[in-house]
């Protein structure tokens, strides 16, 4: 059933930012149960993509029959991944300005499983919408539309949400794509090494224009070891914001060293060349 689906799918290409990419790494094929992908090889490089489709019986972790793949300096952004029922869903997208009251976060949900929302302060839900979506041969049912409750005649208040498909091409977010597409909603998300800031959700209002798009912002640092003397030559290393690495210095000792390289709020700071018994002791 699903080569079906294969025959109809494009590869997209989605420029990274991160500069030095003669120091980005590669990623190694993923382990794909139940499932295949495309093109096959054994590494791909930095921002390239592929595309996975399930066996019968299993489909993308992700919304949708097929789904692409992008290696973001080693790791896959998705990882690849084949749900075990047809008739599971996957996390359902978020609905502007509505949260929901009875499920905790999960990634794949039972058939009739059922999600409750509520809408924020300030909004209440659209005439003819549920409040409440449920999975059903696994897709999720229409959900509700929340709209501003102080409407006062200005022209975005008075504007009413329609389907995606009246507003045309979908924004572009740099180093972001779209993961999810509902009825009348999508949901963006940031390549690995980003940050989204704003709204997951866009909608589509009544004028053909969509509702505020969110921005990808850099969540990571980048030391150059060329730039630093006790450090081993070995290009750019990117260091993702809240998580450290160890970098290798020049073979000047007897044991090998390593500084600790952190990287907090977008700032980078640096221990002094240490060997595996001081760094793990934390007297480095």
């Amino acid at each position: 059933m699903c080569m079906r689906y294969l025959g109809f799918v494009l590869l997209l290409w989605c420029p990274g930012v991160l500069h030095a990419q003669s120091a980005a790494q590669p990623c190694r094929a993923p382990v794909l149960k139940s499932g295949f992908f495309f093109p096959k090889q054994e590494t791909y490089s930095h921002e390239s993509n592929l595309s996975y489709a399930c066996d019968n019986g299993h489909k993308p972790a992700v919304q949708g029959w097929w789904a692409t793949s992008t290696c973001q300096n080693g790791i896959w952004s998705h990882k690849p991944q084949c749900i075990e029922s047809d008739n599971a869903c996957s996390a359902p997208s978020k609905i502007p300005h509505a949260v929901i009251i009875n499920q905790e976060y999960k990634e794949v949900f039972d058939e009739e499983s059922e999600v409750q929302y509520e809408c924020e302060d300030g909004y209440t839900v659209e005439g003819g919408s549920t409040k409440s979506i449920r999975c059903t041969a696994g897709n999720w049912t229409v959900g509700p539309s929340c709209r501003s409750s102080t409407s006062s005649g200005s022209n975005k208040d008075e504007r009413q949400i329609t389907r995606i498909s009246n507003c045309g091409r979908y924004p572009s977010v740099q180093n972001g794509d779209v993961v999810e597409t509902h009825g009348k909603s999508l949901r963006y998300q940031c390549n690995s090494f980003y940050r989204l800031v704003g709204a997951e959700g866009v909608v589509c209002y009544s004028d053909g224009k969509w509702s505020e798009v969110p921005t990808c912002k850099a969540a990571f640092c980048a030391l150059n070891t060329e730039a630093h003397p006790e450090l081993a030559p070995d290009g750019v290393k990117h260091i993702k914001d809240g998580e450290s690495m160890q970098v290798r210095c020049v073979d000047r000792w007897r044991f090998e060293n390593h500084v600790v390289a952190r990287c907090t709020d977008g700032e980078l700071t640096m221990t002094r060349c240490c060997n595996k018994v001081q760094i793990n002791t934390n007297i480095c």
